[in-house]
């Protein structure tokens, strides 16, 4: 199976929080791919010795290489993680999706004959087949639709994305193109209300981003803020310290935290 492929199941296992290994084998110029979970071969068929390789990199957490019979075996397990369908070809997409990359998400790059793939250095999957958008995006794909100033098929990619039911639909758009992609979904035959509810479009938060990597930021932090359920709000505002300042000064409070962060990308 091919990496556009098995996306939409990388999608699915990480929103249910699942781990799983993907398992890639390489003969000459071809690429074999296929995942396993609980025990079981999710896509194409693996022999029983590779399933017992792809149980034991679960279980310690390490990648296993091993030479194969014309080719190389890899297989990596992976912790659950957000996945990105990036739409397009721009600055901003390419931002979009380094940015993500170094987040630790799993990113896909979709256009349409005009995506490189030098530069998108570090994604899952590349395709210039708009075609295969619609066999990638399932209910719980974050689709991203950024190219700055619009391309011919943007609406092709957001009529595909809101037909499939995507969680996330997001547009890169002025005020004004925002409003007339949402007409030409409505002339599509694609609900208000189904609209209303997953088409984020202006895109981003308003952090008065200027350049493409603060645009970039500002995109990913909305697709944050719906994966964690954030407010949105500075985080001074959520967790006020002046609430606590009179147990501060009476020495109630240790100089002391216990947060430790996680990291995707280090995983």
């Amino acid at each position: 199976m091919s990496s556009c492929e098995i996306f939409p199941l990388i999608s699915k296992l990480s929103a249910e929080g699942k781990r799983f290994a993907i398992v890639s084998i390489y003969k000459g110029d071809r690429l074999e791919r296929t995942l396993v979970s609980d025990g079981k071969v999710l896509l194409g068929s693996l022999n029983k010795e590779i399933i017992e390789l792809a149980l034991e990199a679960l279980e310690k957490g390490e990648v296993i290489q091993k030479d194969v019979e014309g080719g190389k075996l890899i297989i990596e397990p992976i912790e659950p993680r957000p996945a990105i369908i990036v739409v397009g070809s721009g600055i901003i997409a390419k931002f979009i999706a380094k940015l993500a990359v170094d987040m630790g998400y799993y990113v896909a790059v979709v256009g349409s004959g005009d995506v490189k793939e030098e530069d998108f250095v570090g994604v899952y999957a590349i395709s210039n087949d708009l075609n295969l958008l619609e066999q990638m995006v399932s209910e719980d794909s974050f689709v991203i639709v950024a190219n700055e100033g619009g391309k011919p098929y943007d609406i092709d990619a957001l009529y595909i994305a809101m037909k499939k039911k995507a969680r996330f639909v997001g547009l890169l758009a002025s005020q004004k193109r925002a409003a007339l992609m949402i007409s030409l979904l409505m002339k599509r035959n694609i609900p208000l209300e189904e609209i209303k509810k997953r088409l984020h479009s202006p895109l981003g938060l308003d952090i008065g981003s200027k350049t493409s990597e603060e645009i970039a930021l500002s995109i990913l932090s909305e697709v944050v803020l719906e994966l964690r359920g954030g407010t949105g709000k500075r985080l001074q505002e959520v967790k006020n310290p002046y609430l606590l300042l009179d147990d501060a000064l009476a020495g109630k409070i240790e100089d002391k935290c216990m947060f430790v962060p996680k990291s995707l990308s280090q995983q």
